[in-house]
C-alpha cells in the first residue's frame, strides 16, 4: 500500500555500499583509505551510481536540497561522515541494529578517498540549479465531478487509514488503521464490525469461502524489523494463528499458485527500509517455504499475469528504494524465475504505484506509473512527479506516451467509470502542493480518447490527506464508485487549516458515489 513507501527518496548513492563494496579493498594502499583518483566528480558519480541504478543528474534537485538534505546522507553511506556508529545507536531494536551492521549499511571505513568524495560534493552543488523549474505545461484541473456525489463517513474511521479494500464478495468495505484496528463498513460508511490486531493492517484479500487473508506490517514507521505477519481468518474469528511470521515490513500479499502444484502460494512485498526483499512462499503439505525473487528493498507492488503467454503466471513488480524500477520475473516452470528490468528511474523519483491495463486497446497491457513519494531528505516540489502511461510495443517493452504532472502522486486506479468503452484514471497524491488551488490531492482523469484526458477534482479535495484508494460497486447499482482513505501526517504551520480538518473524528474514509446509474 502507498503509505508504507514513506522513507524513500534517499540520495543518489543509497546503494554505494552494496554496489561497490569490493572497490574500497581493490584500490587501497592501506586498510582504511582508498587511493585518490584522477577522475572528475561527474565520472566518479557515474562510476559509483550507474552500475546499480539509474544515474541521477544534479538537475533533479536544487542546490540547497543536495547540500543540506541528500549529500549528508550520501556521506554516511560512503563512510565519509565518521558517524556510522552513532547512526546504528539511534536504532533501539537490537536485532534490527545487528542486521544493519552486518549489511554495512553505514560503513566505518571510507569507500573512496576524501578528495574524491569532495569532487562528488562539488559536482552536485555546482551543477544543480538554485531552484527547480515549474511543472511542464498541462491541462488545468477543473473543479467539479458531475459523475460523482460525495459521501463522508459518519464518525466511523479517523484519518489514520493504512489499508482500504472493497470486498465485492461480502459487499463491505474493509479499513485498517494505524491504531491496529480493522473495521468493516457498509455502503453508507457505517461501522458494522471490527477487529483488534497486533499491528496495523496493510493488505486484505477476501476469499469466496468467507475467509480472508490479512497482512500486518509489524511496525509502521520506517524500520527493518522482522515483525510482520500474514494470516487467514473468517469474519467471525477475532484471532487466528499466523501462517507466516518474521516478515520485514510487508505491504502487499498476493495469494497465487505460482508453481501450479494445486496449492495456493503467496507473494509478499517485504518493503523494509534499508533492507527488504520480494519473496514468494511455496505452500507445502505443512507450512510454507520462502523463495527470494529479489533481495532489493522497496518492493511496493506486484501484479501476477501471464506475460509471455506460456500458461504460467509471471510476476511484474515495482521496486521503489534507491534502485527504482519495474521488473518482470518470468516463471521458469521449476520454481525459479528469470528477472528482466523493463523500466528504470532515478533514485529520487519517488516511484509509488503501477497498474497494467490495455489503454490503447491494441491487445497488450500498457503500464500506468505513479511517482511522487516526497519524504525524508529531498522534500521539495518536483516537476517530474506525476502520472505516466507507457505503451507496450507487443513484446513487453515500453515507451512513455503520456505524462501529467502531479505533485506527490501516490496511487492510481483504472476503471471505465463512465462506461463509455475506455479506461478512466482516478489518482491521489499524499504529497501535493497544499498551497495550490484547486488542491490536486485527488484528480479524476476522464478519458477523451487517443491519450487525451480531462482532469477534474471535487470541491475541498484537501479535506483528507489521501493515502489509499480503491474502487468498486459499493452501492450495488451497476457502476464503480471510488473510495479514498486519509492518513494524517503534519506538513507545516502554513497549512494549519487543512491539518485541522484532517484531525476531525470520522474523516478517514470518503466515498465518491458514481451517479451514472442513479440519475
Amino acid at each position: 500500500m502507498p503509505c508504507l513507501r514513506l522513507a524513500v527518496v534517499f540520495s543518489a548513492f543509497v546503494f554505494f555500499v552494496s554496489c561497490r563494496s569490493s572497490t574500497s579493498t581493490e584500490t587501497t594502499n592501506s586498510p582504511t583509505l582508498p587511493v585518490a583518483t584522477q577522475l572528475t566528480g561527474k565520472q566518479l558519480s557515474q562510476s559509483y551510481c550507474s552500475s546499480c541504478h539509474q544515474f541521477p543528474e544534479p538537475a533533479l534537485l536544487d542546490k540547497t536540497t543536495w547540500q543540506k538534505g541528500v549529500l549528508p546522507q550520501m556521506a554516511l553511506r560512503m563512510g565519509q561522515s565518521g558517524n556510522a556508529m552513532a547512526e546504528y545507536m539511534r536504532i533501539s531494536n537490537m536485532d534490527e541494529m545487528t542486521q544493519l551492521m552486518e549489511a554495512k549499511v553505514f560503513p566505518e571505513a571510507p569507500m573512496l578517498h576524501p578528495t574524491d568524495w569532495q569532487k562528488i560534493v562539488d559536482y552536485y552543488t555546482s551543477e544543480a540549479p538554485t531552484k527547480l523549474p515549474p511543472q511542464s505545461p498541462h491541462t488545468s484541473v477543473t473543479v467539479g465531478l458531475p459523475l460523482f456525489r460525495i459521501q463522508q463517513s459518519n464518525h466511523a474511521v479517523d484519518a489514520f487509514v493504512t489499508m482500504l479494500r472493497y470486498d465485492s464478495l461480502a459487499h463491505r468495505i474493509w479499513v485498517g488503521d494505524g491504531r491496529n484496528n480493522v473495521y468493516a463498513l457498509d455502503h453508507k460508511l457505517n461501522r458494522i464490525d471490527s477487529l483488534q490486531l497486533d499491528s496495523p493492517a496493510t493488505d486484505l484479500v477476501p476469499k469466496p469461502n468467507g475467509r480472508f487473508d490479512l497482512l500486518m506490517v509489524g511496525v509502521l514507521n520506517p524500520n527493518d524489523r522482522k515483525a510482520g505477519t500474514w494470516t487467514q481468518r473468517t469474519r467471525q474469528e477475532k484471532t487466528a494463528p499466523a501462517l507466516l511470521t518474521g516478515l520485514q515490513r510487508p505491504v502487499q500479499a498476493v495469494p497465487i499458485d505460482l508453481n501450479r502444484d494445486g496449492r495456493e502460494d503467496v507473494l509478499i512485498c517485504q518493503f523494509g527500509n534499508h533492507l527488504g526483499k520480494l519473496t514468494w512462499h511455496e505452500r507445502l503439505s505443512s507450512g510454507y517455504k520462502e523463495h527470494v525473487l529479489d533481495s532489493l528493498p522497496g518492493a511496493r507492488r506486484v501484479i501476477v499475469q501471464d506475460i509471455n503467454k506460456d500458461q504460467w503466471p509471471d510476476v511484474v513488480a515495482l521496486l521503489t528504494q534507491g534502485n527504482e524500477q519495474v521488473a518482470v520475473y518470468y516463471n521458469q516452470h521449476n520454481g525459479q524465475f528469470r528477472k528482466e528490468t523493463v523500466l528504470r528511474f532515478p533514485p529520487v523519483y519517488g516511484s509509488s504505484f503501477i497498474e497494467l491495463m490495455d489503454i490503447d486497446h491494441d491487445g497488450d497491457p500498457d503500464l500506468v506509473y505513479a511517482n511522487g513519494d516526497n519524504a525524508d531528505y529531498s522534500i521539495v516540489l518536483k516537476p517530474y512527479h506525476g502520472i505516466r502511461i507507457f505503451l507496450n510495443d507487443g513484446h513487453f517493452r515500453f515507451r512513455q506516451a503520456w505524462f501529467y504532472p502531479m505533485h506527490g502522486a501516490t496511487q492510481t486506479i483504472i476503471r471505465d467509470f463512465d462506461q463509455d468503452g475506455d479506461e478512466d484514471i482516478a489518482a491521489i497524491a499524499h504529497f501535493p502542493d497544499f498551497s495550490h488551488r484547486p488542491n490536486e490531492s485527488f484528480i479524476y482523469f476522464e478519458n477523451q480518447g487517443t491519450l487525451r484526458f480531462l482532469p477534474r477534482t471535487f470541491p475541498n479535495a484537501e479535506r483528507g490527506r489521501w493515502l489509499t484508494l480503491d474502487a468498486g460497486d459499493v452501492d450495488q447499482d451497476g457502476d464503480d464508485d471510488i473510495l479514498l482513505g486519509s492518513f494524517f501526517r503534519p506538513t507545516g504551520p502554513e497549512h494549519v487549516d487543512v491539518m485541522s480538518s484532517w484531525r476531525k473524528p470520522g474523516t478517514g474514509v470518503l466515498l465518491l458515489k458514481n451517479t451514472l446509474k442513479t440519475k
